[in-house]
């Protein structure tokens, strides 16, 4: 009798051990799938770049991550790559372009060069910009707002077009940083 008593107890035992251990993978598996949520809900999306305007630098197709989080820490940087919409318009697509001028700098194009508070800023493209738009003249920034252009000069509405103008940070949703597709 005694050794029915204990084959029954070990195989209730092993029983017990095979449910806790499945119940501890299922946690897991559980635990991960609401992180993977929280990440991509609050921190970062992806997003397939639309266009050329970011030419050279981004090509028309790639997927990014872009981090949402980035700018509830710090505000965007000068030359970050970032995503935004318009104020105007909840149904527009996203738009990405990069961060020339930073809020209170005064930003111009004449001769086909960036200048940011005089001085010239950093050019992403060999061309030289041929329609400055309303850039011609200088525009002071205001306390949020901030100066995007494309990449690519010749073929980009950016801050230079009335459309689209200074951009709020308040529509900035945030910085294009890494790229998964296509490899390499």
């Amino acid at each position: 009798m005694r050794n029915g008593y204990t084959v029954t107890y070990q195989m209730r035992k092993r029983q017990r051990q095979r449910r806790q251990k499945i119940i501890g993978y299922v946690l897991k598996i559980a635990a991960a799938v609401l992180i993977a949520f929280l990440i991509v809900r609050f921190v970062c999306f992806s997003y397939t770049i639309q266009g050329d305007s970011m030419m050279p630098t981004i090509e028309n197709g790639e997927k990014h991550l872009v981090n949402r989080l980035i700018y509830h820490i710090k505000g965007p940087s000068r030359y970050d790559v970032i995503v935004f919409k318009l104020d105007d318009d909840a149904s527009s697509s996203y738009y990405v372009k990069r961060v020339i001028g930073l809020p209170g700098e005064t930003v111009q194009i004449k001769d086909g060069k960036i200048y940011v508070d005089g001085k010239a800023a950093k050019n992403y493209s060999d061309e030289s910009i041929s329609s400055p738009g309303v850039a011609s003249e200088e525009i002071t920034l205001g306390s949020n707002e901030y100066f995007v252009l494309g990449d690519n000069y010749s073929n980009s509405e950016d801050s230079r077009s009335a459309g689209i103008g200074n951009i709020k940070r308040s529509n900035i949703i945030g910085k294009v940083s890494i790229k998964y597709w296509p490899w390499g």
